[in-house]
């Protein structure tokens, strides 16, 4: 939904959805460090479809020959339970996506 959002967004609210999600990316991390089960690095990176805006994406390095696709998509889920307990960005972005697809 955030992706249809921004593709139909004006450049102003564009600019807001970016902010959240960078913002909720951020938080998500460093929650995710901070619990001590999973890490995952941050790192920036300008992708097309955001319109070329420094962005920041998780970055994983699979290292462990061991790691499962069932623990990654742990890690995956933690990091959805960990964003719904943004008070700030995880709400406004919703919101956000909320009002421009109507």
């Amino acid at each position: 939904d955030v992706r249809r959002a921004f593709a139909i967004a004006t450049p102003d609210q564009k600019d807001a959805i970016h902010k959240q999600l960078n913002d909720l990316t951020v938080f998500i991390q460093k929650r995710q460090r901070e619990a001590g089960q999973n890490f995952v690095s941050r790192t920036t990176l300008t992708p097309n479809y955001l319109d070329r805006r420094s962005t920041h994406v998780f970055r994983v390095v699979l290292a462990n020959p061991l790691t499962t696709k069932a623990i990654l998509q742990d890690v995956l889920d933690e990091q959805r339970d960990i964003a719904k307990q943004s008070s700030l960005a995880y709400p406004e972005l919703m919101a956000m996506t909320r009002r421009i697809l109507g």
